[in-house]
């Protein structure tokens, strides 16, 4: 059984093969607490220990929080694992992580591997969770480059494919050329949904002068979808169709655009770009550029491949 978990800043995402068929997937809030409160009888949320030290998980309960910019390696990040693989009932043989595009380096991943396989992992009835012995590491970005080729029926290889992940901090950009990932060729933006949804809060503080706590991100998701939300019985309207216009036409396209340049220079001649991650919900076509199916899920599916 193989493991592919993509942790994200703002979901984790989890697909679980058996073999090369796909058999489940879990989605889940990237947000940690340390704090445990007592359950009330309308609460409901897991404990897992991990090292014997206590976390919630994926729960936007009091205390909780997202992960931060450099969570891999933390105590929340390892928490985020146990969690996840605690989900996973049946023999687990190998896992497959991401890693931000500019932070894969061999050191760094054997590090990892090494600090993974010592977590002691518990769930909340006392029952151990094991770790895979076998734990593999792939740039961000590949999973939705290899699924768009499983997807697709796609065996040649011989091109160069430029792929998107917008994530929620991020927009990471990785170049394939004649199948090989090109790490020199890794580039990170400040270009996620959190870009998106400070356009939409900000819109919203000006207009009525109400202040919108940045953790209140379903507040402006609500927003994005129906343009409007409800308030002391009043509706409260935004123009998110010119907010998502400007992010996009404006800011990712002209990113994507001076990347191609870049990689022009470098010798790069681009014949597919491909985008993913959960941010390209919001997101029209993009002339020229393909969406991987199940955008948000894409890492994780290709990471088993």
């Amino acid at each position: 059984m193989i493991t592919g978990l993509d942790i994200g800043y703002g979901y984790t995402k989890m697909a679980v093969f058996y073999g090369t068929r796909l058999h489940d997937e879990h989605i889940f809030p990237s947000r940690v607490s340390r704090y445990i409160p007592k359950k009330s009888f309308n609460e409901s949320f897991e404990i897992v220990y991990v090292n014997e030290r206590p976390y919630i998980v994926g729960s936007d309960i009091e205390g909780s929080s997202r992960l931060g910019i450099d969570f891999v390696g933390t105590e929340e990040y390892f928490a985020v694992i146990g969690y996840s693989l605690s989900k996973v009932d049946t023999l687990k043989r190998i896992l497959i992580l991401g890693l931000p595009p500019q932070a894969y380096e061999d050191e760094k991943v054997s590090s990892l591997k090494e600090a993974i396989k010592r977590i002691d992992i518990k769930r909340e009835d006392g029952s151990r969770v094991y770790i895979p012995n076998w734990i593999e590491f792939v740039p961000q970005g590949a999973g939705i480059f290899f699924a768009y080729l499983t997807d697709n029926g796609i065996q040649d290889t011989a091109k160069t494919f430029v792929v998107v992940d917008i994530g929620y901090h991020t927009m990471d950009v990785v170049l394939f050329s004649d199948g090989k990932f090109k790490a020199h060729m890794s580039r990170s933006y400040p270009l996620g949904v959190k870009a998106l949804y400070d356009m939409v809060r900000d819109s919203y503080i000006k207009k009525y002068s109400m202040f919108i706590s940045p953790d209140r991100d379903e507040f402006v998701e609500k927003l994005l979808k129906d343009g409007s939300v409800s308030h002391m019985g009043k509706k409260h309207t935004v123009d998110v169709e010119s907010i998502l216009n400007d992010f996009y036409t404006g800011r990712i396209i002209k990113a994507i655009g001076n990347y191609i340049s870049d990689a022009e220079e470098y010798g790069y001649a681009v014949d597919e770009i491909i985008l993913g991650g959960g941010g390209i919900s919001y997101m029209g076509n993009i002339s020229g550029a393909r969406i991987v199916n199940n955008p948000q899920m894409a890492n994780a599916r290709g990471f088993m491949e």
